[in-house]
């Protein structure tokens, strides 16, 4: 094992045992809205709910309890426990237990939504952003595919059986969202009811279809994967990009968002073999490499701007160039490791949220910087000597 992936190996052990001390719970940068206190002077608009979450994610000190918002336990970090732990399980003996995962897998079956012949997933806390605004009892694709890959990992593991949840979160993909047609594909809906055009949710829901088929028995649903592929791949950017979102409001490109489309693609690719997307897949990659990453490895917001360097964008970068993608993309931003290592992870496990150009924000929040982190880490250590793309899924 060479030195990256050793260092990975004990990092992912480290952060794991400390997000496992808490229980897996913390605050969140977008809990604002869940404050018990504030909020009940403010008029219920969602202008004044997300301002008091907009304060919340940028205000270096914890505001989490002096708005009384308490710590939860998120099953978006619930999915990357799973997707973690069964990769640390993977990698040799070490911090987590095959009855720690089975104690997480009972606790993402309790926190679903929705359960029976469709299983989702959401956030804890009310979401107020410049694009979305619902509440804590709403399903979402998000969440349910991050939960859905992890509920994939610890089946293909062999730990927990979990291909019931598993057809649900399909049959919750392809029946309870709505969808976007036309001659180039499909694009699923980021809400029930909502038909806004979210490139990076669609491929998500790409990436659960996948393993679906693979796992279960899915009439339809590499079809269904292709078709999210052929629409999102339709509107890719001259300069190998995609949008946030086709909404006029949604015209932005990130880090993260770009390597969810990427993670999701891939997967198609490796299911499919279809080579237009496979050359979709490469000229993404290329952009991705090229402007989303800054000359020692670290994760852009944008490619206009370098700061704040963001941990969920650390996260799913390697996430996507060692992981998803693999091969020599592993090596395509040779400091991203490294960067890693020194700017992101502390000896004892803690995970920053932020580094800005004076000042790192060691605010610790498991759902957007923890938890990521530690599963694209184990990854890493799970990885075979040999090294092969995918593998550590």
């Amino acid at each position: 094992m060479d030195d990256s992936r050793a260092w990975a190996a004990a990092a992912a052990q480290l952060t794991w045992a400390r997000l496992a001390a808490r229980g897996f719970a913390g605050w969140d940068p977008y809990d604002g809205a869940a404050a018990n206190r504030l909020t009940r002077r403010l008029p219920a608009s969602r202008t004044s709910l997300r301002l008091v979450t907009q304060a919340v994610k940028r205000c270096p000190a914890a505001l989490q309890p002096l708005l009384g918002i308490p710590q939860a336990v998120d099953s978006y970090t619930l999915g990357q426990a799973l997707l973690g732990g069964a990769r640390l399980l993977a990698a040799g003996p070490g911090a987590v237990t095959a009855p720690d995962v089975v104690t997480l897998t009972e606790q993402a079956r309790a926190q679903a939504l929705l359960r029976g012949r469709a299983w989702a997933w959401g956030y804890h806390f009310p979401v107020h952003t410049r694009f979305f605004s619902y509440g804590p009892d709403t399903p979402n694709l998000i969440v349910t595919s991050f939960v859905a890959k992890g509920l994939a990992a610890v089946t293909r593991a062999g730990v927990v059986d979990c291909r019931e949840e598993l057809r649900g979160a399909a049959a919750f993909i392809r029946t309870e969202l709505p969808r976007v047609v036309d001659q180039s594909g499909q694009c699923f809906g980021y809400l029930p009811g909502e038909r806004a055009v979210v490139h990076n949710a669609n491929m998500l829901a790409a990436l659960v279809l996948c393993e679906v088929a693979e796992l279960c028995d899915c009439t339809g649903c590499l079809d269904d994967a292709l078709a999210c592929a052929r629409f999102t791949v339709a509107r890719q950017s001259r300069d190998g990009s995609w949008p946030y979102s086709e909404e006029s409001f949604g015209r932005w490109v990130d880090g993260f968002h770009t390597g969810f489309v990427l993670e999701g693609l891939s997967r198609v690719v490796a299911a499919t073999g279809d080579a237009k997307l496979r050359s979709a897949l490469e000229r993404g990659v290329r952009f991705y490499v090229a402007q989303l990453f800054g000359p020692r490895g670290e994760p852009k917001s944008s490619p206009q701007r370098a700061y704040p360097l963001d941990a969920l964008s650390a996260a799913q970068g390697v996430e996507t160039l060692w992981l998803a993608v693999g091969g020599a993309a592993r090596q395509a931003v040779p400091g991203q490791m490294d960067w890693v290592r020194r700017r992101l992870v502390r000896p004892d496990g803690a995970v920053a949220y932020q580094v800005h150009r004076a000042w790192t924000d060691w605010r610790q929040f498991p759902r957007w910087a923890s938890a990521p982190l530690m599963a694209a880490l184990a990854g890493v250590a799970a990885l075979p000597d040999e090294g092969r793309g995918g593998t550590a899924r």
